[in-house]
């Protein structure tokens, strides 16, 4: 387990209990980050806080979808973030008040602790709760955004290899791709339409009239995300499409192009069984030299190869 908390610009690593008891005694605002909490400590918060015991049971499990829960002292929101080495969401758990922030995570966000060196939520503590889960959620949709973007860039190299020849490894890389994309797009859309829930905000403890306003940029960020993701998914599928149509076309090239040697040898293969009968009136009475065979055997079969392409050339096989 790994914890700090942030006090007007001074962090502490590790805090104790009795620290955050003597915080919230005091009254002074303070956000907590613990990532890995144990049932131990989520059950010391929850004393100590009072946090509500449907919020301390979804802390516990995790695997919670993205959702606003407003308690009468304060708002659970669970919000993602995006493990940047595995490229996975990683879900985090917000319990803001007008007094505090507390945000609880089971893996390495790089995005909480970018706002926290930046100092952009420090003043926001104490106030609107949306408003100071706003620079949380923004730092959290960037990763997503940047994701996007590097898929989107992935897939432009993909599609030109797609166009020549994809190998089996760079079709697998393309489905990786979408999977990925519809399990991230799963994931963030239930969050995109926080700012719908307006009674719901306007019911949290220390809201304004500002408040719906930072919860629409919030569901604007998220909407954006998910479309860029939904973006990659049917980009994905029509990149597979289309290599499927061009394998088939090969397939229907090479079809043709057998086909029409087929049929170049159809008619001297009917020529070869015609003459190779062993009737005395077909045989006894053929010219012997190279006279005869230059007519009769290489004439026919290249007059018949004549006509016979000259016939599919007409009809466009190639």
């Amino acid at each position: 387990m790994r914890s700090w908390v942030d006090l007007a610009g001074e962090v502490v690593w590790e805090p104790s209990p009795s620290l955050i008891g003597q915080l919230v005694e005091a009254g002074q605002p303070f956000w907590l980050d613990i990532q890995d909490p144990t049932d131990e400590v989520i059950d010391q918060l929850a004393t100590g806080l009072g946090l509500h015991p449907l919020a301390v049971e979804d802390s516990k499990q995790f695997g919670q979808r993205a959702k606003l829960q407003a308690y009468p002292n304060g708002a659970m929101l669970v919000g993602f973030g995006l493990d940047e080495q595995l490229h996975e969401a990683v879900e985090v758990h917000c319990y803001c008040t007008t007094g505090y922030l507390i945000t609880l995570r089971r893996a390495v966000s790089p995005a909480l602790d970018a706002v926290r060196q930046a100092g952009s939520i420090r003043s926001q503590l104490g106030g609107d709760p949306i408003r100071a889960l706003h620079p949380v959620i923004s730092s959290l949709c960037t990763q997503f955004s940047a994701l996007a973007l590097e898929l989107d860039e992935r897939l432009d190299t993909l599609g030109q290899r797609v166009v020549h020849e994809a190998d089996d490894g760079e079709l697998a890389e393309i489905s990786a791709i979408q999977r990925r994309a519809a399990q991230i797009r799963r994931t963030l859309t239930p969050g995109r339409d926080l700012a719908a829930r307006a009674p719901l905000i306007q019911s949290l403890p220390g809201a304004t009239s500002e408040t719906p306003l930072y919860a629409e940029d919030i569901s604007e960020q998220l909407a954006q995300v998910v479309t860029a993701f939904t973006a990659i998914e049917e980009r994905c599928a029509a990149l597979l499409g289309l290599h499927s149509a061009l394998v088939s076309k090969h397939l229907a090239t090479v079809s043709r192009r057998l086909a029409a040697v087929a049929t170049i040898f159809l008619p001297i293969s009917f020529l070869a069984g015609f003459w190779g009968q062993n009737f005395s009136v077909l045989t006894g009475r053929i010219e012997p030299g190279w006279p005869a065979f230059l007519l009769l055997g290489l004439g026919l079969s290249a007059a018949c190869v004549a006509v016979t392409v000259f016939i599919l050339r007409r009809r466009n096989w190639n």
